[in-house]
């Protein structure tokens, strides 16, 4: 029997949050099919080998998710990561007083941290800089908030990468109960259940046509800039 605490240990709340989700929320439309129009899914037996199969499938999830994930990442950030990008003089999303806070702050715990007017010079030097503050900052019970929100950019652009994936999966599903409602044409009142599915196939394809988009990805991912850098301003450096 699955001890679900020692699941959740084993797979770590990042990779629970981030990635089987994802994975979670890609398979949801023929997961919800199945247990709608396959009677059997529905005892206890049945969805214990569903489970079993799903947890087997997890690592896979894990590691795929990677792959896309990071590419729709870089799609949205091309240069630097939204930390990086917020360090620079050019970029105006931290204000300039806060910015030169935080750069006396690199200044002061990291030995070659070097301030230069222009983004081509101090590129660098921010790049090395939230690099190290990724490092120090993985205590998820000493810096909570760069936790959620790291968890939360992940969570966004592994989505993304999905997308596509998503979208065909949703139009195959669309087809499908299409197919199967035709011989009811035009009395649909003795398939409720394949019209629920079809309907949970569109919102999905609605969900990954126009909510995952990269604007949502930016948007996290400026969140965990700002909770990124705002550790600068921790007095648990002291």
């Amino acid at each position: 029997m699955f001890n679900i605490k020692e699941i959740y240990t084993n797979l770590g709340t990042y990779n629970l949050r981030a990635r089987i989700s994802v994975g979670i929320i890609f398979l949801a439309p023929w997961l919800l099919e199945l247990y709608l129009l396959i009677p059997e899914i529905n005892s206890i037996s049945s969805t214990l080998i569903v489970g079993i199969i799903t947890y087997g499938l997890c690592n896979i999830i894990i590691v795929y998710c990677r792959l896309p994930g990071v590419k729709a990442m870089k799609k949205c950030f091309p240069n630097l990561l939204p930390a990086q990008e917020a360090l620079l003089p050019s970029n105006h999303y931290i204000d300039s007083i806060t910015k030169h806070r935080y750069y006396h702050f690199f200044s002061e715990h990291m030995q070659d941290f070097k301030i230069f007017p222009s983004d081509s010079e101090m590129t660098p030097y921010v790049s090395s800089a939230v690099t190290w503050l990724i490092s120090q900052t993985r205590d998820s019970s000493k810096f909570p908030l760069i936790t959620e929100e790291n968890i939360n950019f992940g969570f966004t652009y592994n989505l993304l990468g999905l997308k596509p994936y998503g979208i065909v999966l949703s139009i195959v599903g669309i087809i499908i109960n299409l197919m199967l409602l035709y011989p009811y044409f035009p009395n649909f009142t003795n398939c409720s259940k394949i019209m629920a599915c079809l309907i949970v196939n569109l919102l999905f394809l609605l969900l990954w046509i126009f909510v995952i988009t990269q604007q949502l990805v930016i948007s996290a991912g400026r969140k965990y800039a700002r909770a990124l850098l705002s550790a600068c301003d921790s007095n648990l450096w002291d």
